[in-house]
Parts: structure tokens; sequence; C-alpha cells
């Protein structure tokens, strides 16, 4: 069948194409996209910088929500009309792009979303996953101190996750007023305005937990001086240049050093039901960090918003519906 899917096609450059995809084989489903957030993978695609890993054009976008309008043979797990959180799948995949009007999917690629609960416009669900899943390997034990480096909307998601478990504290570290606010508001035990690389010396190698959600060498090595002996260091944000380490400090520290993404885990995929039910429940929320959304006609221009921060710009998606 025929639909439109956004490409990337270089530097600032995105068309909406129409393609074919197939139809739904034996454990398939076709789902009408209603609505796909943005990724920082996708302002990388959309600044052209993206090549080094995937040759341009190419389509993608791996936070789609939306109805399953088709199913193949041998589908139990799924109905025609429920909503559903797609996964993601490698690009390239026949049908597997999500800033698209329709994706395919195996039935185990996607988890029903209950009807009338959160508006549409909030259920972006695979970052939320994405931090489950860091929860997850960080091992956080009872009375364990906690610092979060970076008040975006990754962090502040972990901020609302971090204040759910048995940690005596949890701190945020931003450069951000308004989003250290959101922090505190989170759950946050004490916020801490970051002033050029200063580190109150009351922090220093104090914390159990470090989880670095900023993305920046300056953050990287504030999460090594926050560390006490022993300590589990989370690198969540994606670094996108070379850095230089003391391994010394590494090995005589006993850091565990954590890099944490989709990929690591062998049953992200596990983690979506459980994912939607916290949400369900309260525990996470995107009401207040979603900031932006456009139809697929302006995606040009939400895009060049996001990625310049203009209009108070945090997360952003694309609406197909």
């Amino acid at each position: 069948m025929k639909t439109e899917v956004l490409w990337y096609l270089g530097e600032r450059s995105i068309e909406l194409r129409e393609v074919e995809i197939p139809e739904p084989r034996a454990h398939e489903v076709l789902v009408e996209i209603e609505m796909c957030g943005m990724c920082s993978w996708d302002l990388l695609s959309f600044a052209g910088k993206f090549g080094k890993f995937h040759p341009y054009p190419f389509a993608a976008g791996h936070e789609g929500v939306g109805r399953v309008i088709k199913v193949g043979d041998n589908v139990s797990s799924v109905k025609v009309g429920q909503r559903v959180a797609c996964h993601e799948v490698p690009i390239g995949t026949p049908g597997g792009a999500l800033m698209a009007r329709h994706a395919i999917r195996t039935e185990q690629k996607v988890t029903v979303i209950p009807e009338n609960t959160i508006p549409l416009k909030y259920w972006v669900v695979e970052p939320v996953v994405c931090i489950v899943n860091g929860l997850v390997y960080a091992g956080i034990q009872p009375g364990d101190s906690i610092a979060l480096i970076g008040a975006g909307y990754m962090g502040l998601i972990f901020v609302q996750g971090l204040a759910k478990t048995l940690a005596k504290e949890v701190v945020a570290f931003d450069i951000d007023e308004k989003r250290l606010a959101l922090a505190k508001e989170f759950g946050a035990s004490r916020i801490v305005k970051i002033e050029g690389n200063a580190i109150p010396e009351e922090f220093r190698r104090y914390f159990d937990v470090i989880i670095e959600t900023a993305g920046k060498p300056s953050s990287i090595e504030m999460a090594l001086s926050l560390a006490k002996s022993g300590a589990v260091i989370e690198n969540f944000a994606w670094h996108h240049h070379m850095h230089e380490f003391d391994l010394d400090a590494w090995h005589t520290n006993a850091w565990r050093i954590l890099n944490i993404q989709p990929g690591v885990n062998p049953h992200f995929g596990d983690l979506f039901p459980r994912t939607i039910d916290l949400m369900l429940n309260g525990t996470f929320s995107n009401e207040k960090l979603i900031t932006h959304w456009a139809p697929v006609e302006e995606a040009k221009e939400i895009f060049t918003t996001a990625l310049e921060r203009k209009d108070g710009y945090m997360k952003g998606a694309v609406m197909f519906k």
C-alpha cells in the first residue's frame, strides 16, 4: 500500500514522500500513526550530523503511537482499533519508520495503550521506557544518595522515577533555573544551579549513584567529581565528541561506569507494558514536559524550533492525525 513518510535528506532538509509499504503478513499489524515524538536522535538527523551512522536520505522516527487498522494471520495479542505504542526497529526496515502515516510491526513490537486515559498528545512512550531501563540498570539501593546531572526532558523524567525509589536523596544539577524548578516539583530533594564548572564542596565524592543526561564533556567530569568510591556512574546521554579521562581514577575508585541505551537490554521491549502502567498511575507524566506539537506538514518548522531551542522548547511531537 502507499503511505507518506518523513525523510531526512541532509542538513535542515526534510521531505514528506509517498512510499510503498507492505501489507501485514502473519503475526504483523498495520498501524495508522497518530503521533511521533521527536528524539534528540531525530534532531541530530535533521541537523545533518547522522551521516556517519547511516547515509542520507533515510526515513526514521521511533517514538510513534497509533491505532491498529489491519492485522495479518495468526495475530492474537492485539485487535483492530486498539491504540498502541510502537517499538523501534532498524532503519531501512520496510514499514519501519514511525515519522509516517502508517507503519508495520510484528505483534510483539507493539504494546496496547488503554482507552480513555491520558490525552493522546502526552502518550509519547518510548523515551519513558528508556528511563525505566536506565533505572533498572542503575541498581539503586535503599538509602542511596543520587545525583542527576542535566534537567532536560530525559533528566526530568528520570527525576520523576527517582523520586519513587528508596533513595535517601535525589539532587538535580542544571544551569537552567526553570528546569530545576520542575525537578523540585517532580520530587528532587535538592536542586543545584551549576555556575561555570564549580561544584559545591559538600558534594565532592558524595554520591552513590550519578546519572548523567546532559551530554557535555563537562558533565562527565562533574559526574566523576561527585562519585564516591564504589559509586555507579550511569552515562545515559548520547555524547557526540571524543573525551579524555583519567582511567587511573576510574580503577582506584572502583567506579562502575555504565553506558545505558536500549541496546544493552535484550528484554527492552518487555518494559513497554510496565512503563505504560507507570504512566497510568502517575509515576511518570509528560504533561509539563512536551511543549511543542505540529502537523507533519509543518515538520520543518517544529524541527527548526527544536534545533534552535526557541520558544521554551523542551520536547516536541509531530502529529499525523
